[in-house]
């Protein structure tokens, strides 16, 4: 869900920004590496997002791969398990919460950062961690709306 919610974020920022906005500047280094004249505003934005975006996710994936090893070698192969009624509807619900999370942050970070600090660069940098900030957010809201879920999905059984 990371990789989809950074999208999202860029896309936010790209829809609720015009191409002369001082949020598509280029920071010097990133104009050192690549020279990235040519390119336009948009594409110079997703370049820098992914740069700080893709370590971080990285990170994630090597440190998710190694729990999982972890776990393994601890307790075995993981046997099959029967879902809970809060599981499920904790499936459900979390993904949409995230979502509407990331957007939430990505648009209230932008303005915040208008706010304070005018003409800094940090839209590229408040895309790539909003993902993952967002996943912090979106938690406790999700456990708590999964509960009357749950009840729900069990009446319907009934």
């Amino acid at each position: 869900m990371l990789p989809s919610a950074f999208l999202l974020g860029v896309l936010l920022f790209l829809l609720t920004h015009g191409r002369e906005d001082p949020g598509f500047a280029a920071y010097p280094f990133f104009e050192q590496w690549g020279g990235t004249g040519s390119s336009t505003p948009e594409f110079r934005f997703l370049e820098q997002s992914l740069v700080f975006f893709l370590p971080l996710y990285l990170v994630t994936l090597l440190f998710v791969l190694l729990l999982a090893v972890a776990e393994n070698a601890l307790y075995g192969p993981r046997r099959p398990v029967a879902r809970s009624a809060f599981d499920r509807a904790f499936r459900r619900v979390f993904p949409a919460l995230y979502m509407l999370t990331v957007a939430a942050l990505v648009l209230v970070g932008d303005r915040l950062a208008r706010a304070y600090a005018p003409g800094a660069l940090v839209g590229p940098v408040l895309v790539a961690l909003t993902p993952f900030a967002a996943g912090l957010f979106a938690l406790v809201p999700a456990l708590v709306l999964a509960a009357p879920a749950a009840a729900i999905m069990r009446l319907e059984r009934a």
